[in-house]
């Protein structure tokens, strides 16, 4: 990775060292260097770096959907309408899902301001509290079910912790504190979780933050009895969203050091979560396969960049994007005349199947995915119709391509560019899909803006946010984004 997608701030003189205020025996607190000093033990320290956190509107901010949740819950709950987990036939609490729950049922609060979805969304929130677990001021929402992790030998006995269920439960009091009002134990709850964060990693005792190789990790699956854990990337993120809601409400200026801190650390490690021209990694622990989380860290870093705004964040929103595609994309896939080939492979790349077909004239077919094979180059259709079905198709513009745009990927701020190319030309996209040149006035050497990245007809394009041209989009090989590598 070259130091200009790392961004310019990797200065130990620039670095900031987060306070943690509760210490448990024979266990060093986090001291900030500059802060005052809350104890006489030595200080351990983590890289931190001066990030700008900012006030979010709604669009923008961790968690935001316009989608309203149905008043009839689908999914696994008891008699109560709290979410929980079913496990060889028993019902046990789940703490991230009964927080994410919470917060989702919050947002379709908020677009519909129906009292059941706000009432429900305090029955997950309650269920959190009643099952807490004190260690001095911090909460701690347990799990307890064994948790094999990634289904093997590595079994986590209960109880056992995560910070992922840390930050989305502050989240979700944070969220009720500030519809209800302050002054309720919404407040309450969301200042006992925070202090969660402030406790020195313990085995044998409630943890969940912990400094490895200079970085100060947010651990998902905090290990029952030693201080190690799986280094989940996605989960570190989300429990950082937790710190920036805590600290929109509260302003605790050891909420945003610990911010801070966070955001390096999901800045510096993506280097070592990513995988090159595949999905990155899921943990660093076990190494595992991000699998469907590659599209959640792409997100997440869309998240990140807002709230710092800083470019590094957009840049690496690209590099995953443009390492393996976003999940979930279907579509209708056009064939030009002439000859196509339709290949079946192995989990390893390996063509175990081809198929030929040769056309007189254009033809259309379903895909269910747009996605990357093992060992294989370029993005590949899953044909679900017509001769080819069952095979995949590799994707070539203007031969054999999705119809309009796919696999958008949005900035939630605008993201600066320069042209470094004049374009000629720039495309409108009507609701129907069908993309019309028309003639770009951009020179090389100007300044636009964007806000969206997708492929149109098989080709990558960014959307203009700003100026002459705004909402219509032009080659991405025409513009070089700030925090580009």
């Amino acid at each position: 990775m070259t130091e200009e997608l790392l961004g310019a701030r990797r200065s130990w003189s620039r670095r900031q060292v987060l306070t943690v205020v509760a210490a448990a025996a024979g266990a060093a607190p986090l001291v900030a260097i500059g802060a005052a000093r809350l104890s006489a033990e030595s200080p351990v320290k983590f890289r931190s770096d001066p990030f700008e956190i900012r006030d979010l509107p709604q669009g923008q901010r961790p968690y935001y959907s316009g989608v309203r949740l149905p008043l009839v819950d689908t999914g696994t709950h008891d008699e109560h309408g709290v979410r929980m987990a079913l496990l060889t036939g028993k019902l046990y609490d789940h703490p991230v899902g009964q927080a994410q729950y919470g917060i989702n049922l919050l947002e379709s609060y908020r677009v519909t301001g129906d009292q059941v979805y706000l009432k429900r969304a305090m029955a997950q929130a309650q269920r959190l509290i009643d099952r807490r677990v004190v260690r001095q001021d911090g909460w701690f929402y347990p799990y307890r079910f064994r948790h094999a992790m990634h289904r093997g030998t590595d079994v986590y006995e209960t109880p056992w912790y995560s910070m992922m269920a840390q930050g989305q439960a502050m989240s979700l009091f944070v969220r009720l504190a500030q519809i209800v009002g302050e002054r309720t134990h919404w407040r309450q709850a969301a200042d006992a979780t925070f202090a969660s964060y402030l406790l020195p990693p313990v085995g044998g005792l409630p943890w969940g933050v912990y400094v490895k190789d200079g970085l100060l990790w947010l651990e998902e699956y905090a290990h029952p009895t030693r201080v190690r854990g799986d280094q989940t990337y996605n989960g570190h993120i989300f429990s950082a969203f937790g710190l920036w809601d805590y600290w929109s409400l509260s302003r605790d200026a050891r909420a945003r050091q610990m911010l801070q801190g966070a955001i390096t650390t999901a800045r510096d490690a993506h280097r070592l979560v990513r995988t090159r021209q595949w999905r990155s990694k899921y943990c660093l622990t076990h190494r595992k396969d991000a699998g469907m989380y590659h599209s959640t860290h792409i997100i997440q870093h869309a998240v990140l960049h807002a709230i710092t705004g800083d470019p590094t964040f957009a840049g690496i929103m690209d590099l995953f994007y443009s390492d393996h595609p976003m999940r979930g994309v279907s579509g209708t896939i056009r064939l030009a005349p002439g000859e196509h080939v339709g290949y079946r492979f192995d989990e390893a790349g390996t063509v175990l199947d081809r198929k030929r077909i040769s056309l007189t004239r254009p033809a259309e077919a379903a895909s269910t995915e747009r996605h990357k094979v093992m060992r294989q180059i370029g993005i590949w259709y899953d044909i679900s119709e017509g001769s080819l079905s069952g095979y995949l198709v590799k994707e070539i513009p203007g031969r054999s391509y999705q119809v309009g745009r796919a696999a958008p990927i949005g900035y939630r701020i605008p993201r600066s560019a320069v042209v470094v190319a004049a374009p000629g030309r720039a495309y409108s996209l009507d609701e129907a899909g069908k993309v019309t040149a028309v003639t770009a006035g951009l020179a090389v050497g100007d300044t636009v803006t964007v806000d969206l990245r997708a492929a149109l007809d098989g080709v990558q394009h960014y959307r203009l946010a700003a100026g002459p041209h705004e909402g219509q989009w032009v080659r991405l090989g025409t513009l070089r984004s700030v925090g580009t590598a």
